[in-house]
């Protein structure tokens, strides 16, 4: 079997890496251009712009960035969320753009499937840093494809900041039309119930919710209501939870 990575991947990493090349001796003649032979003073170095700053000024095509998402290298990964983030909200990219989908998808969905454990039960090439980042800029996508996308990651990541960045984003789409996106939210919830409950992710669940529910021609699953309630009334939950609980409550 050719395990070599098709060529077109090949060249848009090599563009990436160029890229990051010219991006870094950029960085450099500007201390250069600063400084000259003198040491460079605290307050020249405080002006001076990162590399992750010049990166974000340059416009980086959508298929180099996906490209260098589906590295699996966690700083790599860091910079073009970042960068595609940025083109987002600066309208460089159409959200409808398939490849930027694609790309954002595959740190989700990859990020999970590559968890394996040593010996040592440390969890490797995990990032879950990079999925957090990957289920919010879903959110800015907000596509159909996208909602889908969240709430399979509500659904199966093991990490509580990665499915509650997926749940403010999936309020933030705020689309339920079958009752499915409210639904994975209570059964999320229920895990919750059943463990040790982690506030941040039972936090965005409800602020889902009601973001959800407060959309005319939604569909608000009845287990979303029941573990509103359940958060409202009932232990392990505390004072915060159930305050924000009886608040949605007041919206369904």
């Amino acid at each position: 079997m050719n395990r070599n990575p098709p060529r077109p991947v090949l060249a848009s990493v090599a563009a990436y890496i160029l890229l990051f090349m010219l991006v870094s001796t950029h960085a450099h003649a500007q201390a250069v251009a600063r400084s000259g032979s003198r040491p460079m003073t605290a307050e020249e170095g405080r002006d001076l712009q990162t590399i992750d700053e010049i990166y974000l000024e340059t416009y980086v095509p959508i298929r180099v960035l996906r490209a260098q998402l589906r590295t699996n290298n966690l700083e790599h990964q860091l910079l073009a969320l970042a960068a595609i983030e940025d083109q987002l909200r600066t309208g460089r990219v159409l959200p409808s753009d398939p490849t930027l989908f694609d790309g954002v998808a595959f740190v989700l969905n990859e990020g999970v499937a590559n968890i394996a454990y040593s010996r040592s039960t440390v969890p490797y090439d995990y990032h879950p840093k990079a999925r957090h980042h990957a289920a919010r800029i879903m959110g800015l996508i907000g596509s159909e494809a996208a909602r889908i996308q969240l709430v399979q990651t509500v659904n199966i990541d093991p990490d509580p900041s990665v499915r509650a960045s997926a749940l403010y984003s999936l309020g933030q789409i705020g689309q339920d039309p079958d009752g499915r996106t409210t639904q994975a939210i209570a059964a999320m919830m229920q895990r919750e119930h059943r463990g040790t409950p982690d506030p941040g992710a039972v936090f965005a669940a409800l602020v889902a919710i009601e973001q959800i529910a407060s959309r005319e021609g939604n569909v608000v699953d009845r287990a979303a209501l029941d573990m509103v309630m359940e958060v409202a009334v009932g232990k392990p939950y505390n004072r915060l939870l159930r305050s924000r609980a009886m608040q949605v409550l007041a919206v369904l």
